[in-house]
This record gives structure tokens, C-alpha cells and sequence, in this order.
């Protein structure tokens, strides 16, 4: 037998679902050894605890369903205390959250990572820079992010359906990440603290408050679109005539309206739009468009500029977490709980009519703080 290359690393997988098949994909092609556990789906072991020799192995996927996250994780530190956990997202539901963060403390030398897929994104990179350049020139006046797609056919062959954050489990998260991106540390904590003007059932998000430039959050798992008018510059006529125009995305389309826009006080825009070659190129979908343009002139005119970027979100992410996974100190944990609290404050006001308050907090303990994890990302 050859002996492993000194690159490889043994990973058990966690769950052998979609999501779960995909990390094995992703790092099996790597050149990594890929273990799995899963009480079906020909997995290597159905619990945790069967894993032979468990201190040889090098990183954990669990990919679970949301509501095993906590016991799965419990699992995994109780054969190995110091693992390095990849979670995949939400890091749990949130009444489990405190739960979660007991079981890290009684495990301090545990590295834990929630997947963040846009975060480690080239592209959400490029358009970050692009909007510190522009607003190094002044103030921005409004942020819109919108993640629509029909899951109706999705949910009708076995998509999981998140009954606790609602809408906002689905893209949530990724447009928190974008948002986290653009803004300065100090307003991002402002805008998790906010209660919104108001949430509604698509899910469509507005907040205004003093020190933030007007925010505005809007998905769609039905296909409604929002703004269609906001990036359908960078879309060819077709798509246009199809989905925006209408702003319906059908049943069954695998079209997917992803954009963010910053509009800035002196009319210039930044937008970064996903897939805008969906009907021309068929690797559409690692092929996204970062433009500067002003919403006064036409969007093919000379003082529009634009950067094709060029990037498979998801296998970027995975490697990247895995690489950070090795890198960060004994005790780092990242789950984002002021994330998950305001997510679920916002599925509860979608359900309710009312959103419930949040607290501020992000930390787990003196090691686990924002800066620091900032610190990290950057180096990654």
C-alpha cells in the first residue's frame, strides 16, 4: 500500500446527505482521505463513536440536519477534545445555541468553524475593495442584497424545509456575510442590534438607523424578484424577458437572482451580480460581475466599469476553512451567535408580526471575538 502523501488529511464526514456529498467531492478531488459516517448511504460507520482511532483524524465535517448539530458535535469532542469541526450552517437552531456554547467552553482546546461560504468568496473580496475605494470619496446612502430563486420544485422532491429560521435559513446567512464584508465592524454590531422598520413574509428586511446607511434584505424562495430593475443591466435580453421583466422566476427554473448593490451619496453604484451569464456560458455559475457604474448614464456607457470574476463559491470556501481549520490556535471558535439570534429573530417575525429583541453579544469567551476572527480571515 503507498504510503499517504504528506499533504493528505483524513476527514470524516458527518452526514452523507446532498450538502454532505458535496464536501466529499470537494475534498476527495483535493487529495484528501475521505471517511464517513451516516446510518444509510453505504457510509463507512453509522455513529461517531465507531470511528476507529479517532485522534488521527485531521478535520470534521458534520452536515447533518440542523437539529443533530449539537449532539453531533457533543460526539465528536467526546472522542476527541481537540478536534477541528467544520459545521456546516446554521451552527444550530436557536434555542440550542447556549447548549452549543457550554459544550465548546468544556472543550477549550476545540477549533470550530461554522461554514461561511460568501465570506471566503473572491468575488464578495473584490466587491468589498471596490466599495472601500469608491466610498473613500464619501458616504453610502443605501445597501441592497438580494438572493431570490424558485425552491418550489426543490422542496417538492425532499429539500429540507428550516421550520425555525424560516425564509431566513435558506440565504440568510450568505447575505449577512456580504454585509459584514462592506460595512465597518462597529455598524455591522449596530445593524445586528436594530430592530428593523420593518420584516415581511418573502422575506424583505428594511432598516434605517442613525449611523448606518439605509439597509434593505430581500429573498425569495417562490421566485418573486424584488429589484429587478437594480442589476438587470448586467443580464442579457433574454433573461431579461424571462425572469425580470416579469420579476418571476418559474417553477422549476434553476435561475438564481443574486445581487448586491451600494449606492453612495454622489450617485455612483457598486454591484456585484452572481451568475449574470446563465444563458450564455455553461459554467455560469462560477462566473460572477463586479461593476462601477453611476445611475445616471446608461449601464453600457464609457464610465461603467466592470471585473469578471471567475470562482466556484463553494469549493473556494471549503478549502479555504480547511487550510484555516489548521492554522488558527487551540480554542478559536467561530459560530456567529449574534447571526443565528438576529436570523431568528427574523424568521419569528416573519411567522408572528412581531421581532423579538436580541442581545449584543458575539463572544463565547475572552478567545473568541470578532477582531480576532477578522484578523484571521484576513490572512487566509
Amino acid at each position: 500500500m503507498p504510503s499517504p502523501s504528506p499533504n493528505e488529511l483524513k476527514i470524516v464526514i458527518v452526514g452523507l446527505g446532498k450538502i454532505g456529498s458535496l464536501y466529499a467531492t470537494c475534498y476527495g478531488e483535493a487529495g484528501h482521505r475521505i471517511r464517513t459516517v451516516d446510518t444509510g448511504n453505504n457510509a463507512d460507520w453509522d455513529r461517531v463513536d465507531h470511528v476507529p482511532d479517532p485522534s488521527g483524524v485531521d478535520a470534521w465535517v458534520v452536515a447533518t440536519p440542523t437539529a443533530t448539530h449539537l449532539s453531533v458535535v457533543g460526539e465528536i469532542l467526546r472522542i476527541q477534545p481537540d478536534a477541528r469541526v467544520l459545521l456546516e450552517k446554521p451552527a444550530c437552531y436557536p434555542e440550542d445555541l447556549a447548549a452549543l456554547q457550554r459544550t465548546i467552553r468544556r472543550n477549550p482546546r476545540a477549533r470550530i468553524i461554522v461554514n461561511d461560504v460568501y465570506s471566503r468568496s473572491e468575488a464578495v473580496r473584490h466587491f468589498a475593495e471596490s466599495v472601500r475605494q469608491v466610498g473613500a470619496s464619501g458616504p453610502i446612502k443605501k445597501i441592497t442584497v438580494e438572493f431570490t430563486k424558485n425552491r418550489e420544485l426543490d422542496v417538492a422532491n425532499g429539500r429540507f424545509v428550516d421550520t425555525q429560521y424560516g425564509e431566513a435559513g435558506y440565504e440568510g446567512f450568505h447575505m449577512l456575510s456580504i454585509l459584514r464584508a462592506i460595512l465597518p465592524t462597529e455598524q455591522y454590531r449596530t445593524y445586528l442590534r436594530t430592530m428593523p422598520e420593518s420584516v415581511t413574509a418573502e422575506m424583505r428586511v428594511r432598516t434605517s438607523a442613525a449611523g448606518l446607511p439605509d439597509v434593505e434584505l430581500y429573498t425569495s424562495s417562490t421566485g418573486a424578484i424584488a429589484f429587478a430593475g437594480l442589476a438587470e443591466f448586467a443580464f442579457s435580453e433574454g433573461v431579461s424577458r424571462n425572469y425580470l421583466d416579469p420579476s418571476e422566476i418559474p417553477y422549476g427554473s434553476e435561475f438564481r437572482y443574486r445581487f448586491a448593490d451600494v449606492e453612495f451619496d454622489s450617485g455612483e453604484h457598486v454591484t456585484l451580480v452572481f451568475e449574470p451569464f446563465f444563458d450564455s456560458d455553461l459554467d455560469y455559475k462560477n462566473l460572477h460581475v463586479v461593476h462601477l457604474r453611476n445611475a445616471t448614464c446608461p449601464p453600457d456607457a464609457a464610465s461603467a466599469r466592470r471585473s469578471v470574476i471567475a470562482v466556484n463559491h463553494f469549493k473556494e470556501a471549503l478549502l479555504t476553512q480547511l487550510e484555516l481549520l489548521h492554522r488558527i490556535d487551540e480554542g478559536t471558535t467561530v459560530i456567529r451567535p449574534a447571526e443565528h439570534r438576529f436570523l431568528a429573530a427574523l424568521g419569528s417575525a416573519m411567522f408572528t408580526g412581531t421581532f423579538p429583541s436580541t442581545t449584543e453579544s458575539d463572544h463565547l469567551d475572552h478567545r473568541v471575538t470578532d477582531e480576532k476572527f477578522t484578523r484571521i480571515g484576513s490572512e487566509a
